[in-house]
């Protein structure tokens, strides 16, 4: 749960989690004939309500997660995040070493939703704090020949679509001076 910073964990770190059961569901989209995009969406049910996490895992043949996991009970956010913290996720070693922080925050963002819709609260007022607009970027990276023209289809399409860019040793000065042009790119992951 570091993600929400340790003063709002501190908020939320107490919240009751009741869990009667939990279900995995495989996502896939066919980027290109080479690569296909493989998700795993985490159910936990419990008290009649649901919470959803999605295990962002990169490579395909680390989905999905064991169905075997013992997660039914009663916890509070934090002694879950610690049940977490003690089982295997994976059925074999992942390719990344960081697959392992992917996977248990999806566990823990299904818990997180789901404590909360059993609380009946929102993120906001559970960590006491103030709603505010939230951008959604779109992760990409540019097939090659790398070229602005990808960036401009989509945005020909939907005109508000911002992106975070995924960079390669192929873009040139010129072609990063045309991409940030376009005044849609709102950052790039290294």
């Amino acid at each position: 749960m570091v993600a929400l910073g340790m003063a709002r964990y501190d908020a939320v770190k107490e919240l009751a989690l009741e869990i009667d059961s939990y279900e995995l569901e495989r996502l896939e989209l066919v980027v290109s004939p080479e690569f296909t995009r493989v998700t795993t969406l985490v159910h936990l049910r419990g008290a009649g309500e649901e919470g959803v996490g999605e295990d962002v895992t990169y490579t395909a043949e680390d989905h999905p997660p064991p169905s075997d996991l013992p997660l039914e009970g009663s916890f509070g956010l934090d002694s879950f995040s610690q049940l977490l913290g003690t089982l295997t996720l994976f059925t074999s070693p992942p390719q990344m070493e960081a697959w392992h922080d992917y996977r248990r925050w999806a566990f823990e963002s299904a818990a997180l939703d789901l404590a909360l819709r059993q609380a009946g609260q929102s993120l906001v007022e559970a960590v006491g704090g103030e709603a505010r607009p939230v951008a959604f970027v779109t992760s990409r990276r540019l097939v090659d020949p790398p070229s602005v023209d990808q960036i401009v289809r989509w945005l020909d399409l939907y005109l508000s679509l911002r992106f975070e860019l995924d960079p390669t040793s192929s873009l040139t000065d010129e072609l990063v001076a045309e991409l940030a042009a376009t005044g849609a790119i709102d950052s790039v992951e290294l």
